[in-house]
């Protein structure tokens, strides 16, 4: 019996348009996944932040994407450096977006005695600046023996947190996709990226072009136009003329996330369901917080002083309800019993990481 199976027969039955418990368990759980990360990082409070055993014991992604600890790393190394070019930023954030590893960019190979000295020089110039080569100095082998030195250090250079796709080409195995293929293909089109991005007259013009860049499909396409919407956000460039509530899309978590909620909605119409949602957020989150004595802390970023604050103000978009979904899902099959179980949290020191 297929996974799917298991669980599919629990699903709140088409015959209602809306789910209403399973609506309210949506922003009950956004809510509160949120609340753990004002008391554990706003409010200095020890553990446990949360009286939900779930949320308390096993891993969920932030309700905002950008304090996830890898995309920490990324605006504090890469987004908010000021020295970089506008091109130079855009490829090392989707470099960095492709391994979503902090760990590989902080990596030195003389440490680990794997490789040879005079790449650990290189790394530790300004032209491997933020821990990847600069557009400009990029060099294919050298980047291929740099992730090399990586593996041979016992380490993994990519994230566990999503599948990599190294499909395109087969019979090799994923470090040569990458290093080899995705990461050439991808240097080869920033410029022709620049130019669509700074050109484009609608979202999805953009992501089309993502999607002819090797190993990038809907899910990675996406993630990238998340980093792209960052700029303007954490920065005074301007890139890109839209933001996270120009486009979204529904990856498959998303798409049982949503079926749990509005049991009618199918196929492509299952985007109405994000909109819908986002809609909301505001009168569920907000009355949330009235009930339990503590208002939703909404993510704010000042770009003067560098910090994160919250406010009353909802900034919710479709993007963290998407995300949301995703978590949603997971969440709703370990009260269940049934899917894939969440790994144990076990708290780190890292600031934002929840």
């Amino acid at each position: 019996m297929f996974e799917r199976e298991k669980w599919y027969s629990k699903l709140p039955s088409d015959f209602f348009k809306v789910w209403e418990p399973n609506l309210n368990l949506f922003f009950e759980t956004m809510y509160e996944r949120q609340m753990i990360w004002k008391r554990r990082f706003l409010d200095g409070q020890p553990r446990p932040w949360t009286d939900n055993v779930i949320l308390s014991n096993y891993k969920f992604t932030n309700v905002y994407r950008e304090l996830d600890r890898s995309s920490q790393f990324q605006i504090r190394t890469i987004l908010l450096d000021k020295e970089l070019s506008l091109t130079n930023l855009v490829w090392k954030l989707m470099v960095y977006r492709f391994f979503n590893s902090p760990e590989t960019f902080t990596f030195r190979p003389s440490e680990h005695r794997t490789l040879f000295n005079t790449l650990d020089n290189a790394i530790s110039s300004t032209r491997w600046r933020n821990g990847i080569p600069d557009y400009e100095q990029y060099d294919e082998e050298e980047f291929a023996q740099f992730i090399q030195g990586i593996r041979d250090a016992g380490m993994n250079p990519y994230t566990n947190a999503y599948l990599i796709n190294s499909m395109a080409t087969p019979g090799k195995p994923r470090d040569y996709c990458y290093t080899h293929l995705v990461i050439p293909s991808l240097h080869k089109a920033i410029p022709r990226l620049m130019k669509t991005v700074l050109g484009a007259k609608k979202p999805e013009e953009i992501i089309r072009f993502l999607k002819t860049i090797p190993s990038v499909a809907d899910f990675i396409a996406h993630e990238f136009y998340q980093d792209f919407t960052y700029i303007p956000r954490y920065t005074d460039r301007r890139f890109m003329a839209f933001d996270q509530n120009d486009y979204t899309n529904v990856g498959p978590g998303a798409s049982v996330g949503i079926r749990l909620i509005f049991p009618q909605l199918k196929g492509k119409a299952q985007k109405q369901g994000i909109y819908k949602l986002r809609d909301l957020a505001a009168e569920k989150l907000d009355k949330i917080g009235q009930e339990r004595g503590e208002p939703f802390p909404y993510l704010y970023f000042d770009k003067a002083s560098g910090s994160y604050y919250v406010t009353e103000k909802c900034n919710i978009t479709l993007h963290q309800i998407e995300m949301w979904l995703c978590e949603f899902q997971k969440y709703w099959k370990m009260t269940i019993g049934e899917g894939k179980q969440r790994s144990e949290f076990v708290p780190k020191t890292e600031t934002c990481k929840r």
